[in-house]
This record gives C-alpha cells, sequence and structure tokens, in this order.
C-alpha cells in the first residue's frame, strides 16, 4: 500500500496529472532520460495516467520492461476475445483447419463475389466494398500456409483470427447480397430480374465489415500481420520447447505494437459476431439464393418455350420468397450487432487501466528508479 503526501501538480511530455517530491513515498527522477520506444508511448492511451502510480511506473520503466508492460497489456485486451469467442457460431470454418480454400461453399462464395462485383459496375455503382472483400480473401489464401501452421501447433491467437476472418468474409458477401441486392418481377409473369439497391449500396461501405476488412488489409500489405503471427506462433513454439526466442528488445516491441492494433480489430469483429447471433448457415442461404436466381436468369434468357419461361418465373418466385425471409433476418442481426457491439467497445475504450489492474508486480526497472 502506498501513502501519497500532498501531491504537486505538474503538466509534462504529454500528461496531465502529479509528480511527486523526494519527500514522498516515490521519489523523484529525471522521466526526461529515460528512453521509451514509440509503441511503448502509443500504448499509454490505455492506461489511467491520472493515476499517480500508474503514471512514474510507465514513465519509470526501461527499454526492457517497457516490452514486458506491453505484453501484459496486450494478454488483457486479448482477455476480451476469450470471454466470448466461445459463443460465436463459425459453423464449419474450424474445420477447415487454416485453408480457407476449404471451407464449406468456399467456390459458391467466389461466384457470389464475381456476381455482385459485375452487378456493381453495371450499376455504375462503387466498387470499393466487395473489392475489400476480394483483397481479404486473396490475403486469407496467400497465408494458408501461416493458418495451418497455427493450427498444427494449436496456437490459439492465430486460430482465432483465422476463423473471425474467414467468418467476416462470407458474411460480408452475405450483408452486400441481402442489403444490396433486390429481385425485380418482371411485367406479364417474365419472371425477376436482379437489381440493386443504389441507397443500400453507399451504406455498406460504412459497415464494421468492410471497416475492419479494410485495416485487416492494410496490415497484411505492409507485411505487419505476418510478422506479429510469426512471432506468436514462434512464442508459443518456443514456450513449449523450453527455449527461448532470440529477437531484439526493439523488435519484440514493435511487433507488440503490431498485436495492439490488431487485438482491437479482431475484438470488434467477435463483439460484432456476439451481438448479431446468425447463423453461418444464413449467411450461406442468402449466397445460395442470389446463385440459384442468377442460374435462373441465364436459363430463362436461352428458352424460348413460353411453358418454360413460365415455369422458371414460378421458381424464380420461390426463390425471391425465400430471399426475403433471408435478407430481413440478416439485415436485423447485423443491425443488432453493430450497434450493441458499437457499445461495447465504447465502454471498454473509455476504461482506462492502473497499472496494478495489468501488471503481476511493479517492473524491477521502475521500482529500482521509484523507491
Amino acid at each position: 500500500m502506498y501513502i501519497y503526501n500532498k501531491p504537486t501538480p505538474v503538466k509534462e511530455s504529454g500528461f496531465t496529472g502529479y509528480m511527486v517530491d523526494e519527500a514522498e513515498t516515490i521519489k523523484s527522477f529525471d522521466h526526461a532520460s529515460i528512453f521509451r520506444f514509440k509503441q511503448f508511448t502509443e500504448s499509454m492511451k490505455y492506461f489511467d495516467t491520472s493515476d499517480k502510480m500508474t503514471r512514474n511506473i510507465l514513465l519509470a520503466v526501461n527499454e526492457a520492461d517497457q516490452g514486458a508492460v506491453m505484453t501484459s497489456l496486450s494478454n488483457k485486451l486479448y482477455q476480451h476475445i476469450v470471454d466470448k469467442v466461445d459463443d460465436i457460431d463459425f459453423g464449419t470454418i474450424p474445420e477447415s483447419k487454416g485453408d480457407i480454400t476449404k471451407i464449406d461453399n468456399y467456390d459458391s462464395l467466389v461466384d457470389c463475389i464475381n456476381i455482385m462485383s459485375e452487378l456493381l459496375q453495371n450499376y455504375k455503382q462503387p466498387t470499393d466494398a466487395v473489392e475489400t472483400v476480394q483483397i481479404a480473401l486473396q490475403n486469407m489464401v496467400d497465408r494458408v500456409e501461416l493458418f495451418t501452421k497455427a493450427y498444427k501447433l494449436n496456437v490459439e491467437m492465430p486460430i482465432i483470427i483465422y476463423n473471425t476472418m474467414a467468418l467476416s468474409i462470407v458474411s460480408s458477401v452475405s450483408y452486400l447480397i441481402a442489403s444490396c441486392v433486390e429481385f425485380i418481377k418482371l411485367p406479364d409473369d417474365q419472371g425477376y430480374d436482379i437489381a440493386l439497391d443504389r441507397t443500400a449500396v453507399n451504406k455498406t461501405r460504412d459497415h464494421i465489415l468492410f471497416k475492419d476488412l479494410e485495416k485487416f488489409n492494410k496490415m497484411c500489405d505492409k507485411g505487419d500481420f505476418d510478422k506479429a503471427m510469426d512471432y506468436v506462433i514462434k512464442q508459443s513454439s518456443s514456450n513449449l520447447a523450453g527455449t527461448t526466442l532470440a529477437l531484439s528488445v526493439s523488435s519484440v516491441v514493435v511487433i507488440l505494437g503490431i498485436l495492439l492494433i490488431i487485438i482491437p480489430v479482431i475484438r470488434e469483429l467477435i463483439f460484432f459476431f456476439y451481438y448479431a447471433r446468425a447463423s453461418v448457415s444464413e449467411y450461406f442461404d442468402a449466397q445460395a439464393t442470389l446463385l440459384t436466381m442468377n442460374a435462373y436468369n441465364v436459363e430463362n434468357s436461352f428458352s424460348r418455350d413460353e411453358k418454360d419461361k413460365k415455369a422458371i418465373a414460378n421458381k424464380q418466385k420461390k426463390v425471391a420468397d425465400v430471399f426475403r425471409t433471408i435478407s430481413n433476418k440478416i439485415g436485423v442481426s447485423t443491425k443488432t450487432g453493430e450497434k450493441k457491439a458499437a457499445n461495447d467497445i465504447k465502454t471498454l475504450d473509455s476504461k482506462k487501466y492502473k497499472t496494478s489492474e495489468v501488471l503481476d508486480k511493479t517492473p524491477d526497472s521502475a521500482a529500482s528508479v521509484l523507491f
């Protein structure tokens, strides 16, 4: 337990709080003489720097212990994901064991992406949302070796990230279909045409799924994602083998800084799926209706017999009726998931931690300076 006398207010180094003098329990020290990694300074936003003990510990830790603080912080934030991940319906995605090309209905997923891309272009609508999904899918395909290795070694974090990103890609395609596609009845029983809701297209670009897929794509493009996952996998392997991972302190801190970017992205998606409560089968059902209607349209365009055209039109009507039900269900669940996830994330982001809530003990470098 630490006892403080009347503190002296100061404002320096971007912090507003109190520094203690030599007469108090915590010794005064020259905080400017201690080197801090940029990534460590950025991680301070998660801490309650108005708390005297927290502020002084963060300012006192040396380079090596900055990495230790960031590791503990990463574990703290990662726990939010672990607490909810078991309640997410990933369907059979985990059975693909890191190879997204082996998930159920993979070929159908690719076909739906291509159809949506063509529709957007035909209607002269922005294609950035579907391009984001295409790039994310390719990034997952390019990292099959990384994710399958994580499964073989049973490394939890990359496994959770794989399942989450795969589900995000599947659900984002289905959300695009459910919210933007309309099956328009043609006159004189000529069947249905596939159309786009232009207003809905513009709204999709702001959806949580596409924003987080964009962040994932940027991390992959810069090589940051691979660097972080490689570290996590090797760290786990070295711990199991009882060996030490030979990396410089600066390299570890850089990687931990990347993890502190990845974790909030995955956390947001996990919270979204937790509250959306949609099943993977519903997402695939939406894709199936688009593919079926598209197939009927192709069949109808080649048919010359009016009797056949009428039969096709009747089949199309059944597909359209099913689609409306699926579309409404996905629309409600995604709206609920996005709203509740945003509220929870806002609450979590407003939470600032004291070092006592993150660290098991005061780092040695800080203890030697402060006490």
